[in-house]
């Protein structure tokens, strides 16, 4: 990535708008927006900024936010706070929509009526299954296609401990999902993420286990919350911004762990840590419990390269140098389907994404039931 931004666009590209930009370094739609301007095969025509382009919300932006805006309208796209004030698309487009997740549902529908027949939608989608299911029946009545950003489900750490999970009989996998949050920044990590941990964070894992091992809320037979301390922590923390006396507070998991078994007799395990550092891994032991082989992701080489780019760029935040590939290749996947007008194999379709809300939306209610026993 380079200061000047251009947007590289090859003989076949597919329109793409960016939802929900954010900030430089800090945003999941502006790292999507970074590898877009790349990517050959899309040809970037505007972004949408609810927040930072909303002079009445927003009278006085980051400066490293307009200058963004200055580089992309000097790179020919368009940026503006609603994506109903662009004109209806005719041709195909994909709307990459990466907004908060409470926004997501308006965002979601205005990008349908808009015109959109693609919709590459960031994790989890929309705040309750309700929401996504809604979303779901509104993108079949118009014909547009929805795919969810769950990278796990194309990450090669993953697909190396799947594999090896099938040769070995009565395996058990563990999915472990680390962040690299400090303590004294759960608070602004909760709040900015207030749908919670499972609908946030290790909602990746439970695509995984909707994708890969056939678990649904209608499959399960036993759910097991491992309630040492070591696994599973609930926080009550003070939200940033607000002051005594209307100061409040919200309360989510810091870490969490489970082991889950279907009705089938499949069993696999998830464990999350919001402080677990930068690698993750996924875990594959034999039917006596013993540990067959461990997957990290970055491993010790890619570790080494991470760690030398967040000391080049502090700034940025490090599941970016971490997720890099995985996110070029989904929406590579994405925006190639389009073009060719296939489906998009591998990329978690929406009624994956809804079955996976479902899962965390039932998990949580149980772990949150055994930890108030």
């Amino acid at each position: 990535m380079t200061d000047q931004l251009v947007n590289t666009v090859g003989d076949k590209a597919l329109d793409v708008i960016v939802v929900g930009c954010g900030l430089p370094k800090r945003g999941m739609g502006w790292y999507h927006l970074i590898q877009l301007l790349e990517m050959p095969n899309s040809n970037v025509t505007a972004i949408v900024e609810p927040f930072f382009l909303n002079a009445a919300l927003c009278p006085n932006p980051p400066a490293a936010f307009t200058t963004l805006v200055s580089q992309l309208e000097s790179a020919g796209v368009t940026c503006t706070d609603s994506i109903t004030k662009l004109a209806k698309f005719t041709t195909d487009t994909m709307c990459l929509i990466a907004g908060r997740t409470a926004d997501n549902p308006k965002l979601f529908q205005e990008c349908i009526e808009q015109g959109a027949t693609v919709i590459y939608l960031e994790k989890p989608g929309a705040p309750s299954v309700d929401e996504l299911q809604e979303m779901s029946d509104l993108a079949d009545a118009k014909g547009a296609k929805v795919y969810l950003g769950y990278n796990k489900n194309v990450t090669p750490y993953v697909q190396k401990a799947l594999a090896l999970s099938k040769t070995v009989e009565n395996s058990h996998v563990t999915f472990c999902h680390n962040n690299s949050y400090k303590t004294n920044e759960l608070n602004e990590c909760f709040s900015r993420n207030s749908e919670g941990m499972l609908k946030n964070m290790a909602i990746h894992e439970l695509a995984l286990l909707v994708s890969f091992f056939g678990v649904t809320v209608d499959t399960i037979e036993e759910f097991n919350l491992n309630t040492h301390k070591l696994f599973t922590e609930k926080l009550t923390v003070w939200m940033p911004g607000t002051v005594v006396p209307n100061d409040k507070y919200i309360s989510d998991f810091s870490r969490l762990g489970f082991a889950v078994t279907t009705k089938s007799g499949t069993s696999v395990s998830v464990m999350a840590d919001r402080c677990g550092g930068n690698v993750s891994f996924a875990s594959v032991k034999d039917g006596n419990g013993i540990e067959v082989e461990k997957f990290e992701f970055p491993d010790a080489e890619s570790q080494k390269k991470v760690e030398a780019l967040c000391a080049e760029d502090p700034e940025m935040m490090p599941y970016f140098f971490v997720q890099s590939d995985d996110y070029s290749v989904l929406k590579n996947l994405v925006v190639n389907s389009a073009l060719d007008g296939t489906p998009a194999e591998s990329v978690a379709t929406i009624q994956i994404a809804i079955e996976a809300l479902k899962l965390a939306e039932y998990f949580t209610e149980q772990a949150n039931k055994i930890l108030d026993k």
